[in-house]
């Protein structure tokens, strides 16, 4: 019956007018699909796949100007998908939905485990790959996703986030205000506080020591002592969903109304690139040619042809920071 239903959704959604719309520097592309898409990667600069509700798996072969589509199989949420090479693919999402591909995303097969919970959370390094969801609940495996061992990282809440920086560095938040490190690859848990009552939506590790998270009401945080101590950054007033770097380092956030902001001065000031419209978008990826792809709700693709693009855009009411001055290179 699901599936049916599923099935029927995507129907409708195919019945409306191919269109292409420019917005900001971005080009809105038309997938024909109108449920939110939460994830997207690419292969290199041409090959991308992304993923959404229902089990809808896209694709593109030219850059993501154009997309086909297909439905996994059991067609649950995918929340996240992550390429490992230019072949060997993993997507998984919510009721213990984990595909694998081996042929670049053109066709996918389950992996069967253990656990029909929710898994919002993914994150990878080299060939190992961590799932973090409901009740605590990791998901750790050292073959690209073949094999996986369950961990209870000690969490009552539902983790949306999860971030490795190496083999053994990493955090995990909830939206509860929880914020959970590993240094052992994820086996074990502790604790870290932080100093905001804001929810977390999405942590990024960008080494063994630093990191950022973001969150609702313009929450950007950063930190360079492994987690000891947190400071919020001065940022557009807005609801992020992802934060991510691209090849420069240069950090970027998308958020709920199709906000986009990025990280200037070492990403300790974050200020608003561009507005997509009115939707949310839920992850931002970067391609190998300096491009960049978002989305979100309602089937929303984004393309940014270049992020060489850095005009300096004032951000209305922005977050005082907690620490003034900025981290010292070593």
């Amino acid at each position: 019956m699901i599936a049916r239903i599923a099935s029927i959704l995507v129907f409708l959604a195919l019945v409306g007018p191919m269109h292409a719309q420019t917005i900001g520097s971005w080009q809105r592309i038309s997938t024909k699909i109108t449920f939110p898409l939460w994830d997207v990667a690419f292969i290199d600069s041409l090959r991308g796949v992304a993923v959404g509700d229902y089990g809808v798996i896209l694709r593109t072969k030219d850059g993501g100007f154009t997309w086909t589509h297909t439905l996994s199989d059991d067609q649950f949420a995918l929340r996240n998908v992550h390429f490992f090479d230019d072949s060997t693919g993993i997507a998984a999402g919510f009721r213990g939905s984990i595909f694998r591909s081996t042929d670049g995303g053109e066709r996918w097969s389950k992996v069967p485990i253990p656990h029909d919970v929710n898994f919002p959370g993914m994150c990878a390094v080299g060939s190992t790959v961590w799932l973090a969801g409901e009740e605590g609940l990791v998901l750790k495996s050292n073959d690209r996703g073949i094999t996986w061992k369950s961990i209870n990282s000690g969490s009552p809440y539902l983790l949306g986030s999860i971030a490795f920086s190496d083999e053994q560095h990493g955090w995990a938040a909830s939206m509860q205000r929880q914020l959970l490190r590993s240094t052992d690859g994820g086996l074990t848990w502790k604790e870290q506080k932080l100093t905001t009552f804001l929810p977390v939506t999405a942590v990024h590790a960008l080494s063994a020591n630093d990191g950022l998270l973001c969150g609702y009401h313009g929450l950007v945080m950063r930190t360079s002592d492994g987690g000891a101590s947190w400071a919020q950054l001065s940022s557009h007033q807005a609801d992020y969903m992802c934060v991510a770097t691209d090849s420069t380092g240069r950090g970027w956030a998308v958020g709920k109304r199709g906000v986009v902001a990025q990280g200037r001065q070492e990403n300790f000031v974050w200020k608003l690139f561009d507005v997509l419209g009115t939707k949310s978008l839920y992850s931002i990826c970067f391609l190998p040619n300096g491009a960049a792809i978002a989305v979100g709700d309602e089937g929303g693709v984004y393309r940014l042809s270049s992020i060489g693009i850095t005009d300096e855009i004032p951000a209305p009411g922005g977050v005082a920071p907690q620490q003034s001055p900025p981290r010292q290179e070593k």
